[in-house]
């Protein structure tokens, strides 16, 4: 019984396993293409893209885990359901029990680890993403200096490079700020463009130059001749990139009494539970003939899945919305979604409901 017990738990795993590394490859693919979007139009730099990557999987593999799991299970029990190795069992005695102990060795592991995911490792990476994203975008705001360009990375500032060598060195600067209607103007043989270098901010490093300080149409202009001037051209603002709900801390989802914060953390909760309720659906969902199709029972399993899951979601934002009540929230849903498992099991194992006998 063991060894039956461990047959069943390696074919769920492996194919648990297969199908979960498929869908974090299309989902980081997906995520990758938009990242190397931003940064082909100059909005991030290239550099921190596997960064937001690992990130935005830890934060989303709470949600993934559930649904590979499901597919997992079903298309292991479906290949012992047309292989007939389940109808040996069946004949060896051997109840759909048995069955279930292996692969709630795994879901209820699973359970866990999702709990833990969704809970805080999850949001925590969302905001953790969030914060390296605001971070990106404005690296490459104040770095967009180019060879041939006037550009304008801070307020009231413009700066133009004739050149840029291999090594980073700007040849032929200009740079020109205006403060309460003086201009003060830098041209310089070279220079270096430097980023919280001296002080916080972007800076301008000139070498051998000189600068020009007036006013337009004035004939009284200071003249310095410098060997090395350093130029703050911006000074980054404060990065505050917000908190969404599903990059709440799960202290301050549980401090708060408002709607949302209850409907998200509801909703947290629940896909530690959904995978609890996917295992024991997985079952009698897989039970088919021999000469079924392959996948089949796999577009119904997808099907079903996303039904579940958008419905849970509807729920979540009709708790937030006051639609739903509170004392309700989101447990309808897993409780629609059991009462539909218990009755294909009922269907599928034949059990009958208990009669009172006439007196």
């Amino acid at each position: 019984m063991r060894r039956l017990t461990r047959y069943v738990g390696r074919e769920v795993l492996l194919a648990w396993l297969g199908v979960t590394v498929v869908l974090v490859v299309v989902l980081l693919t997906n995520r990758l293409i938009q990242f190397m979007a931003d940064a082909a139009s100059g909005d991030i730099p290239p550099e921190v893209i596997f960064t937001l990557l690992g990130l935005k999987a830890v934060a989303n593999l709470g949600v993934v885990l559930p649904g590979s799991f499901f597919l997992g299970c079903v298309m292991a029990l479906g290949r012992l359901y047309r292989d007939s190795e389940m109808t040996a069992m069946a004949g060896c005695g051997i109840g759909p029990g048995r069955v279930y102990t292996g692969i709630f060795a795994f879901a209820v592991p699973l359970a866990v680890l999702v709990g833990g995911l969704s809970l805080s490792l999850g949001p925590a990476a969302e905001r953790q993403a969030d914060q390296v994203l605001a971070n990106a975008q404005q690296q490459a705001r104040f770095g967009g200096v180019q060879p041939g360009r006037f550009l304008s990375p801070g307020d009231n500032v413009t700066v133009y490079v004739e050149r840029i060598d291999d090594d980073g060195t700007l040849r032929g600067v200009f740079a020109e700020r205006r403060v309460d209607g003086t201009r003060q103007i830098w041209v310089a043989e070279r220079g270096q463009r430097q980023i919280n270098g001296v002080a916080p901010g972007e800076f301008l490093v000139l070498e051998e130059g000189w600068r020009y300080d007036g006013r337009a149409g004035q004939a009284a202009w200071r003249v310095m001749e410098y060997a090395e001037h350093g130029v703050r051209i911006a000074e980054p603002d404060p990065v505050d990139p917000g908190v969404g709900r599903d990059a709440e801390s799960l202290a301050a989802l549980w401090a708060s009494d408002a709607p949302g914060a209850r409907a998200e953390l509801q909703r947290r909760l629940s896909f530690p539970v959904m995978v609890l309720v996917l295992a024991l659906g997985s079952l009698p969902l897989a039970r088919s003939d021999p000469r079924s199709g392959r996948y089949g029972r796999v577009v119904t399993a997808v099907l079903l899945f996303m039904i579940y899951f958008n419905l849970l979601y509807t729920a979540s934002d009709w708790l937030a919305s006051g639609v739903m009540p509170r004392w309700l929230g989101v447990a309808w849903v897993h409780g629609l979604a059991l009462l539909i498992v218990l009755a294909a099991l009922r269907a599928m194992l034949g059990w009958q409901w208990p009669r009172r006998r006439a007196a």
